[in-house]
Parts: C-alpha cells; structure tokens; sequence
C-alpha cells in the first residue's frame, strides 16, 4: 500500500469526527475490532488496504473517546465550582472595556483534578500590568460556556483546548505576584509584544492593528469595519496566521541567512513563532510541514507535502481530537490539500509561452501562480466557507491577485523593522516607512472590493450549498484531468456565473421589507429596512455588546448609508444607553421620541445636547391611536398612550410585529385594556417572564402567533404553549418580505 500515512490519518480524522458527532462502540467491542483488523491485515496482504483504513477510523474512534475520558471529563467536573488557588499566567491579557481575559495553567493536584490543564480566565482590572509567567492568586469560578448569538461557544473553545473556562471572584481580591525568574518559553511573548510596541510607535492605529494582526496573530486593535471589508474582499486569511505566514518566514530567513545556515536554525525559529503566536492548528499544521522540509534538507531525504500535510493532521488530532472543529484546521488543510493537488499543475498547463519577452516571464510566472494557488484552494474551501460562514466573496481571486504580492514584502519588512525597533528607532523607521505604504495599498484594495454591492454571495437555503458542492467537484475534476482549453474557459465562465448570480440576488433583494433584530444583551436595536430606506429603532446595549458598531457593521453589509428614521421607544438606558455615540458616528435623518421625558435622567439631557449640536430634525410624539411615521414602505407606526413611551408596529403584506419593550408588565396591561394591541409577533423584555399570571393576561389579550424575549429569560423553544426564541441565544433575528421591483 503507497502512502499509508495519507489513508491512515484520513481514516483517523474520520473516526474522531465519528467521536465528536456522539457515536460511540463498547471498549471490549471496539479493541476486539481493531485487534482483529490488525491481524487480518498481517495475515492477507490483499485486504491490508481496507484494514489500513477500518483501523484508523476504529483508532480515532477510541483515542477520542479516552481523550475525552481521561482528559477532558476532569477538567468538565469543575463546572459550577470555585476554588481558590494560585495559577500560572502563559500569555499577555486581551484587555476589555471593564475587564481583561487571560490564559492560565493551572496546576491540577491544588484543586483535586488528577491532570495540569490551561483555560482562559476573565479578571478584573489591574494597576499592575500582567505578564506570562506571573502568578494570579485568587478564588476561581468555573463554568462550561454556553451558547450565545447562534454560537456553541462550549465547542469553539474546546477546539481550542479548553474544556472549561474560569472568572476571578472578585469579593475575595486578586493578587498578581511577579517571579524572580521569568521562564524562558515566556521569551517568545514578549518579543511579541515588544513588536507591537515599535509597531503602534512607527504606524498610525489602521496600520499598526493590521501588522499586529499579520505578524502576531493578534486581531484587537482591528477595528469591525477594516475587519469586515477584508472578509468581503476575500482577503480575511492574510489577517488569520496560517501557512502562508510561516512560509514567509522561512523564506525570509532562507534568504538573509543561506540555504545550509537558515535550513539549521529553521526549526528552532518554528519553536519560537509558535510559542509567539500561541496554539493554533493551523499555525501547527505549518510549523509542522516546514519543520518536515527543513529536516528532510539537512538530512539529504526526498520529501513529500502530501504526506506531510495528513502527518500534521494526524499530530494534530493526537493532541487535541477537538481541533477538528475548528474552522481555522477545516479551512487551512483544505486549502492546502488543494494547493499541493493541483497549483503545480496549473502552472504547469499554462507554462510561460515561448514568445513572451524575458521582462514579462516574471510576471507571467507570479500570476499563473497567483490564480493556481487561488483556484486551487477555492476548489476545496468554498463549501466550508458557506457552510461555516453563509457567504464567499465572488472578487477573492481579483482581490487576492492584487494584494497578496504585497502581503508577500509586507511580512518580512514589519519582522526585520520590528527587530531593528529594538535596537535603533531611525532604522525602523526606515524600514517600516514602504510597510506603511503597502499596508494602505492592501487597505484599499479591501476597502474597493467591499464597496462593490454585489461582492458577496450568500447561502441562502440548503440547495445553495449543495450546489456550491456541486461546483467544487466540477472545478476538481478541471484540475484533475487538467485540460488547458477547458480550464481556460471554465474558470473565468465559473466566475463570471458567480457574479452573476451575486448581482441579480443582489438587486431582487434590494426592494425586499426586512427586520432585523440585533442581539445586544439587555439592549434593543431593530433594524427596518426596504431598498435605501432605513429605520433604527433603539439603539442600547450592555455586557461586552456594542450597538453603535453593530449597527455600522450592518449598514456596511447592505450598503447603507444613512439611517433615515431614528425611533427611540424610550430615553433611558434600557433603550437609548448608546444613542448619543451613534448620532455622532452615523447620519442620521429624523428622530422620532416620547413627548414626555424624565428632564433629570442621566441619558436624556445628553442626548438631546448632541441631537441640537448635530442640527438633526426630531419630533416629540404620544399619538393616542397608531400614527406612521416615516416612508410607508418600511410599514412603521408609533403610539404613545403610555407616558414617557412608545410602541411600535413594524408591518408588511406577511409580517406584524410589534415591540413593547419599553413598557412593564403593568403598563402594557392598563394599554391593551384601552387599545386593541393584536399582532403576530410581539418582542418584550425578560423581565416580562417574572410575573407568569400577568404575562398570561397580556398573551390572551394580545394573542400573538411567536414571541421574542431578550436576555434575561431563561430560553426555551416555547413560552406558555407560545413558539419563543432569544436573540442573546439564537443570534440576529430576521424576518423578511419578498417584494418585487415595481
């Protein structure tokens, strides 16, 4: 059997999948198997290929299995516990608006745990500012992570080797204790961190949070818009440390140190950027094959990708079986496999013709590289990029083409003068003056293909993804078979179907009445929109949420501009806690609020300062019956029978929904006794919850067909025989109104 290593890590990672979707063999039964197999294979050569593969799946069945047994169920035990305890701090703090999160190691015979894990733990701030290797003192709580906005964060973090996640007590105080000797695998952190000082001294903020994030994988500083468009333009991987960055790495020390120099100390540099960069698989998926060609250099051997892309797999599993959930393993080896499968014979169909001038050859060559590479990984990737993502850039070829030349002068430049920061503040300024340059030519090139309204793709339904399964077998069988005539009309006709498809979504959907409710915590923001007319209502969040940028990150997916209608249903902090930074950072046309307000709150004089200083026309309302307001095709009417308060209907030929989530429980009870209030779906605080009787009166009184409960309710699929969900659990709630273009 060729390979075996390729079949039998395909075979493993089959059987972990098999693990973490639930299925499980009996011990006895599943050692019985695989003992059997073992011995078939050795006695008939001839089924040693099918025993190859029965035995791998069988294996990672089973090393899952005990994984999670030995490894994971101990550290899951502590879930709901608290101990006090003194842990290891491994990496830098990710500070937060009233807190920070940091790893730890902690050491399991202190706490009764038979095994030493690591976690990440959410502290309080601090004077001192916390370092690896200093040591936390403090009680601990330990909790399983829930799911939140449509997010199994319990799995994403177990992909990522956390199987709990702890928060310091603050009643009991912290106390951060500096070592004596800092450890030395602590080293690599701190130059990480030493780069982004020299960074934020050489760059402006845009600058500096995009080579934080290429060279340290650290994506903070980016903000959400600059993150957004990267995406969009299909250019999200050159921001997410992968193989390409570690490539540039090893190319860069190749080229200043020597083939024979760079090749010896390739290794130790891998050790060093992983520990620098923190456990990720898709960065050890890339050390791991690197280290593999650099070991296969010094000792002379013959050395094989494709084997050594499933040996890292299957290192990978060993280590964390979880990691297979994680997008970031998902997309990185299918888009090398990709790469390693076909980019080579993309290159080789469209080989440099044989009349094209010597100065063009270069080119020709980093193009046909540029666009095999692309082709390549997209034949892969795409249906794990709509499946994990529900869309795809359409531009990412163009875009990547465009850019990622000068991604390839950007990552060695940002290391050399980070290094030079050190030593010399002139030299790296030197250096970092032409990072700079192509920082902003990569910015705008994100920002252009971003801007483009019918860039992005999404998977709307299930055909959509069996279709773009569909298209990814036919784009690997062009590869395949590897028919330059047929590659050479197919690819540009694949894409220019994209794009079609894309832009006519793109216009059916522009005239289509939609509401969007955002998930902002205890906050509300409603977005009503229908063609280039949009209708914020509220505009308040708490807890890590941030509405005001949600908001801009919604208008930036769809292509708005402006708010043209800002209804606030009241003036406190439940409803408008973040109104005044949005009038500031978004247009805003018209305001609609309560007649009424409370002149002391600590919200309303704020906002109204900023309302005159900004010159916006607003209205103050307590109509007694419903009134529209705004452009009738958004549907929206305000009524204000109850002092300091508005409700709003949102209504389409298919949808009614109202929202009371400014009223109590008392007050919709005293209005729907005077004003008939029936609609089909009605949105209402958690609070509402707390007093089952009267929450009983208002849902026969009002008798909507779906409820919608902010957080604070305890979610569950129904409320008093009533269908109800929870944005702060499902995620972003969409209703929508297919409407044709008139």
């Amino acid at each position: 059997m060729k390979r075996p290593v390729i079949w039998f890590s395909a075979a493993f990672a089959a059987g972990v999948a098999l693990a973490l979707r639930s299925f499980s063999l009996p011990w006895v039964l599943a050692l019985t198997l695989l003992a059997g197999c073992f011995l078939f294979g050795w006695k008939w050569s001839a089924f040693r290929p099918a025993c190859v593969l029965f035995a791998g799946v069988l294996s990672g069945l089973c090393y899952t299995q005990a994984y999670h047994a030995v490894i994971q169920a101990p550290c899951a035990a502590l879930d709901g516990t608290s101990k006090s305890m003194i842990v290891e701090v491994t990496d830098f703090p990710k500070q937060y608006d009233t807190g920070q999160r940091v790893e730890i190691r902690v050491i399991g015979s202190r706490i009764g745990c038979p095994l030493n894990f690591r976690t990440l733990a959410y502290l309080p701030k601090t004077e001192q500012d916390i370092k690896p290797g200093d040591e936390l003192t403090a009680t601990f709580d330990f909790y399983i992570p829930n799911q939140t906005q449509g997010f199994d964060r319990a799995s994403y973090y177990r992909s990522q080797g956390y199987a709990i996640l702890a928060h310091v007590n603050e009643e009991f105080g912290m106390v951060v204790t500096a070592p004596s000797h800092r450890p030395l695998r602590y080293y690599p952190k701190a130059f990480a961190q030493t780069l982004r000082t020299v960074y934020m001294q050489h760059g402006t903020e845009r600058q500096a949070a995009f080579w934080r994030a290429l060279t340290t994988g650290d994506r903070t500083a980016l903000t959400t818009t600059d993150t957004d468009h990267l995406r969009r333009a299909g250019l999200s991987h050159v921001i997410a440390l992968s193989g390409l960055h570690v490539g540039f790495l090893i190319s860069m020390l190749l080229l200043l140190l020597g083939r024979k120099i760079g090749t010896y100390l390739g290794i130790p540099v891998l050790l060093a950027f992983y520990l620098m960069v923190g456990w990720s698989p898709s960065v050890v998926r890339a050390c791991v094959m690197y280290g593999l060609i650099l070991l296969a250099f010094a000792l002379r051997k013959e050395y094989d990708s494709v084997n050594a892309l499933f040996f890292a797999l299957l290192l990978i599993l060993l280590v964390l079986p979880d990691a297979l959930l994680s997008v970031s393993l998902q997309l990185s080896f299918t888009s090398t496999l990709g790469i390693l499968c076909f980019a080579w014979k993309y290159q080789h169909i469209f080989s440099v013709p044989k009349r094209m001038p010597r100065r063009l050859k270069k080119v020709y060559r980093g193009v046909m590289g540029s666009l095999g590479c692309s082709v390549s990984s997209a034949a892969l990737t795409t249906p794990f990029l709509l499946y994990h993502f529900g869309y795809l850039s359409v531009f990412s070829i163009f875009s990547n083409l465009l850019a990622l030349w000068a991604i390839s002068l950007l990552f060695p430049l940002l290391f050399l003068g980070g290094v030079l920061g050190i030593i010399s503040a002139p030299l790296a300024s030197i250096v970092l003056k032409p990072a700079a340059w192509l920082t902003d030519y990569v910015y705008q090139i994100g920002d252009f293909f971003a801007a483009i309204p019918f860039g992005v793709l999404y998977c709307e339904n299930t055909v959509d993804f069996l279709l773009s399964v569909l298209v990814s077998i036919l784009m690997i069988l062009m590869l395949w078979l590897g028919n330059k005539r047929v590659l050479a009309i197919c690819t540009p006709m694949i894409t220019a179907v994209l794009i079609g498809v894309s832009l006519s979504r793109s216009n059916a959907a522009w005239d289509d009445w939609t509401v969007t409710v955002l998930s902002e915590g205890n906050g509300q923001a409603i977005l009503v929109s229908c063609g280039d007319e949009l209708a914020l209502i509220d505009c308040s969040a708490t807890g890590y949420h941030d509405a005001v940028e949600d908001i801009k990150q919604y208008m930036d997916w769809n292509n708005q501009q402006n708010i043209d209608l800002f209804i606030l249903t009241s003036i406190d902090k439940s409803a408008a806690r973040n109104a005044s930074e949005l009038l500031q950072k978004v247009p805003v046309d018209m305001v609609i609020l309560p007649e009424e307000n409370r002149e002391k709150n600590a919200v309303y004089p704020k906002f109204m300062k900023i309302l005159r200083e900004q010159n916006i026309p607003y209205d103050k309302t307590a109509p007694q019956n419903e009134l529209q307001v705004g452009d009738p095709v958004l549907g929206l009417s305000v009524l204000g029978r109850t002092e300091r308060k508005l409700v709003v209907r949102m209504q389409s030929e298919q949808h009614n929904i109202v929202t009371v989530r400014a009223l109590t429980q008392k007050m919709l009870l005293e209005l729907t006794e005077q004003y008939p209030l029936a609609c089909d779906t009605l949105l209402v605080a958690g609070s509402f919850t707390k007093d089952a009787d009267k929450m009983h009166e208002i849902l026969r009184r009002i008798c909507p067909n779906q409820l919608v409960i902010e957080n604070g309710w305890n979610s569950k699929e129904s409320y008093d025989g009533i269908p109800a969900s929870n944005p702060y659990v499902s995620g972003t709630i969409i209703w929508k109104t297919v409407r044709e273009e008139e």
